[in-house]
């Protein structure tokens, strides 16, 4: 279901996926992006856009974490 942290993290796996299968490739910031402008698009108040755009984040923090590990996520932070 669009919105839910699970349909956000299925997709930027899957484009990861896609991305090795020799298509055009997106970042996962670039599909992020992506992402928040579909948030923009779908929400319907204010308070769901909010909660899309949190779950987005936990969603994208999840899989960097599992692709790179915490240390990409601390830089990020002290930058």
């Amino acid at each position: 279901m669009f919105g839910t942290v699970k349909y956000f993290t299925d997709h930027l796996k899957t484009q990861v996926m896609y991305n090795f299968s020799g298509g055009e490739t997106i970042s996962l910031s670039g599909n992020r992006e992506k992402l928040t402008e579909e948030i923009n698009g779908q929400a319907i108040s204010s308070a769901e856009k909010e909660l899309f755009s949190r779950n987005l984040e936990v969603a994208y923090e999840s899989v960097v974490r599992e692709m790179f590990g915490e240390t990409v996520l601390l830089q990020k932070e002290l930058s």
